[in-house]
């Protein structure tokens, strides 16, 4: 039986996803494995390369931008291993790291009940870590903490906030839980993750879903956990790259996340304080003078005008035949 099914979804990065699979290939010898690849419709020479030099790779072409999740979930339903591990194509994974990744889930699996496992993630341009896992779920306390008044409040009488502390640097050299994972490199047991039904929720089209992801697996009475002793090197949205088109999309998903999370009530009291926040914030740029911060600002609440209640009148019905993915700049019916 395969121990490891690796399920790598790709777009437009045919020599890091090259790179990606010879690194698997290269390191990982002590335990069985199979690698898929579910490529979102790249049309490029991505398929070829991948097929002269690893033939024994599965290759499916989606025929469409699917996304991060619905790709994935494509992936897991043509996979067979014990295990599955989501691997972004932009990875490069060290020396027996897939077998010390499903040791440790196992050691932990034997007491605890576990569900998703992640490791340290460097960036493979210049070392530096790379944080995409850690604890506290962003929500309406975050967004709370955040308005001015409370905060000019705390200086005013001498009141910290009471905020959850998490210190990346020095707690991914630890193995410790955490709440939220890296899609980036995840781990979860096939039979959990098939009984429980925690597939990626496709109403995503991309970032936030891991978190969605990860606080779903939590409401199931699971724990998710940071590794260690284990770590691979990423290059950071090499397929998205850096931009307000990026920035847009992953505010946009943040919102569909809210909608997943929140009921009505809560949904739309976090948008009340939301829009408190911008109308203060708003203010005080203005007396600074801060004309960049406050163009920053002007866009999110550009984006939170368009999309924050429309997140909530699409993804909250319930057996809508027709839901279109959020993404910025276009709808694309599924």
């Amino acid at each position: 039986m395969i121990t490891v099914s690796i399920v790598i979804v790709h777009y437009k990065t045919p020599q890091l996803l090259v790179e990606c699979v010879r690194s698997i290939i290269d390191t990982t010898t002590d335990i069985s494995y199979e690698i898929v690849i579910i490529d979102n419709n790249s049309e490029d020479e991505s398929e070829i390369l991948i097929a002269t030099n690893f033939p024994h790779v599965k290759w499916i072409n989606t025929g469409y931008n699917a996304g991060f999740a619905r790709a994935n979930n494509r992936g897991i339903r043509e996979t067979n291993g014990e295990y599955v591990f989501l691997l972004n194509p932009d990875a490069l994974v060290t020396t027996d790291y897939l077998s010390k990744l499903v040791s440790h889930y196992q050691q932990l699996a034997a007491t605890l009940p576990v569900g998703l496992l992640t490791s340290r993630i460097l960036s493979s341009v210049d070392n530096s870590l790379l944080v995409g896992t850690g604890i506290g779920f962003k929500g309406i306390k975050k967004e709370f903490s955040k308005n001015p008044i409370m905060l000019k409040w705390g200086q005013l009488f001498n009141r910290k906030q009471k905020t959850i502390s998490y210190n990346a640097a020095q707690m991914h050299y630890t193995n410790h839980e955490v709440d939220f994972v890296s899609g980036a490199c995840a781990l979860i047991k096939r039979s959990t993750l098939e009984k429980m039904n925690l597939y990626l929720d496709e109403d995503f089209f991309l970032y936030w879903e891991d978190v969605e992801w990860s606080f779903r697996v939590k409401t199931k009475g699971l724990n998710n956990y940071f590794f260690a002793d284990a770590e691979i090197f990423h290059v950071n949205s090499a397929s998205t790259g850096k931009s307000n088109h990026r920035n847009a999309q992953v505010r946009i998903s943040e919102f569909l996340y809210y909608a997943k999370r929140y009921n009505k009530l809560t949904f739309y009291l976090l948008g009340l304080l939301t829009r408190m926040n911008y109308f203060f914030n708003s203010l005080l740029l203005k007396r600074n003078m801060d004309e960049i911060s406050l163009a920053e600002l002007n866009f999110d609440k550009l984006l939170f005008k368009q999309y924050y209640y429309q997140v909530h009148k699409l993804y909250r019905k319930k057996n809508t035949l027709e839901r279109p993915y959020l993404k910025y700049g276009e709808q694309t019916t599924k």
